[in-house]
């Protein structure tokens, strides 16, 4: 057989594995409740009020790892695996780094040691969700964001909003995912002179000048909600 006979067409639907970074209380949470048969793995108390299916509090990086497992090992009918949130999850993994030390700060290492070994660490959270991709399993990860200022060496500094996570784990986990969302209000003034008006919520591809983006599909605004945007 000709190995052109192997040549496949057409669009192909994996399961996604997708970012999605936003303001506090804009509603990362509540849109991934609606993914296909979500369950959380949390670091946070996000879901409170939300009537999902999650795992117990992580209080550890090797709680992480063994909810995960048992995703990747036991049958179960989730479709989706929400990890809530990246940030607090980077927290329990340089606990890690520093128990394995036996110090008490990531930064006791010194020259940036303790953030490479944390961010390697990660990197195995974010290979062992490679293993439930390969079981048709959604990834969505939810991250907070932070105002931080770019030195742009083309312009003037200038502020951006970025993931609230050290820049090796953020740089990774921008080359990982399949789309990278941030989720924000549209604010707009009335002429009646009332003030700011906070528009319905709004997840989109955000431009570099303000939020850091590598996914190059979809550039324009759509609504907060799971499904195909109109």
């Amino acid at each position: 057989m000709s190995l052109l006979d192997t040549v496949e067409t057409g669009i192909k639907v994996p399961a996604i594995k997708i970012n999605v970074a936003g303001t506090d209380g804009i509603g990362k949470t509540t849109f991934a409740s609606n993914a296909p048969r979500p369950v959380y793995i949390k670091t946070e108390e996000g879901t409170n009020f939300l009537d999902v299916s999650s795992f117990p509090l992580c209080k550890s990086y090797d709680d992480i790892v063994k909810q995960l497992q048992t995703l990747y090992e036991e049958k179960h009918d989730y479709k989706t695996v929400v990890f809530d949130t990246t940030d607090w999850a980077e927290k329990l993994v340089q606990q890690k780094v520093c128990d394995m030390h036996s110090v008490k700060s990531i930064e006791a290492l010194g020259f940036g040691k303790g953030y490479t070994e944390s961010a390697e660490l990660y990197r195995r959270i974010l290979k062992m969700f490679d293993l439930l991709l390969e079981k048709k399993i959604n990834v969505i990860l939810l991250s907070h964001v932070a105002i931080r200022t770019f030195n742009d060496p083309e312009r003037e500094p200038y502020d951006r909003w970025e993931m609230s996570l050290h820049k090796k784990v953020s740089s990774m986990i921008r080359e990982w995912v399949d789309f990278n969302l941030f989720a924000n209000y549209e604010v707009s003034t009335r002429t009646s002179g009332q003030g700011l008006r906070k528009q319905p919520e709004l997840c989109h591809m955000a431009s570099e000048s303000c939020f850091i983006n590598i996914t190059q599909l979809l550039m324009r605004k759509v609504e907060l909600t799971w499904g195909m945007p109109h």
